[in-house]
């Protein structure tokens, strides 16, 4: 991974950003590409799963962390199968992650702006610096055999960019691509143009601001009665805007 970490890159505004990425984010490279915003600038590129095997240390085994998934998964799969009528695992996998179940998937999005907020809009995170981390895809969507059923299959290749169907509003407006991991304890470190950006934890309540103002905030990024709540919350607390 390429980390910019002169000050000249980094991003206090949402126009350094832009600026940023017409000088930097345009190739002649064939490839699609992503964006994810973190809101601590130390994150490691590790799926949700991961990150308890090695950060919070509640499974002494890889093993018993991945049965864990597994089981977790299984009950998230029965659960609402009334309710989505979808079998295809793979797509219930990403609905689940993207309602806040541990996965082995890593959200990234088509949209810059998007993980720009993501990066911001954690106020209880905004006195440390956090990132905007791009990459460049040069696989195709859901390119796993088709007789594969599951995203546990071992027979899978290391990575996989899934594309789903909108199942879910927060998928559909978060223009959300995921990354599947089949070993996801390990962290993702060399991709094709993936770079880091530093966002300094002074400019981070002025780049939530702006994003409001250019119409990405809590009511357009969640499109539920939860983001509206968090939209008034927002907006009432800070009536300068």
């Amino acid at each position: 991974m390429r980390i910019f970490e002169k000050e000249e890159y980094y991003i206090k505004s949402v126009s350094d950003f832009l600026k940023i990425k017409d000088r930097l984010l345009y190739t002649f490279d064939p490839g699609t590409w992503f964006f994810r915003g973190e809101d601590d600038y130390t994150y490691l590129l590790k799926p949700s799963i991961g990150r308890l095997f090695a950060e919070t240390g509640n499974f002494t085994t890889k093993e018993k962390l991945l049965h864990f998934e597994k089981h977790a998964f299984n009950e998230f799969y029965v659960r609402v199968y009334n309710e989505l009528r979808e079998k295809d695992k793979f797509i219930l996998l990403a609905v689940a992650q993207h309602h806040g179940l541990k996965t082995r998937l890593l959200d990234w999005t088509f949209s810059p702006l998007i993980a720009l907020f993501f990066a911001v809009e954690n106020d209880s995170k905004h006195d440390e610096d956090g990132s905007l981390i791009t990459f460049q895809a040069t696989t195709h969507f859901n390119n796993y055999d088709k007789q594969i059923i599951s995203p546990f299959d071992e027979r899978l290749e290391e990575y996989h960019f899934l594309f789903m169907p909108d199942l879910s509003p927060r998928i559909r407006v978060q223009q959300g691509v995921f990354q599947l991991f089949k070993d996801p304890t390990q962290e993702f470190r060399e991709g094709n143009n993936l770079s880091k950006f530093i966002i300094p934890a002074a400019h981070k309540r002025t780049i939530k601001r702006e994003l409001s103002e250019l119409g990405v905030s809590y009511q357009t990024v969640f499109p539920d009665l939860d983001g509206l709540c968090k939209y008034i919350n927002y907006h009432k607390l800070n009536n300068k805007l």
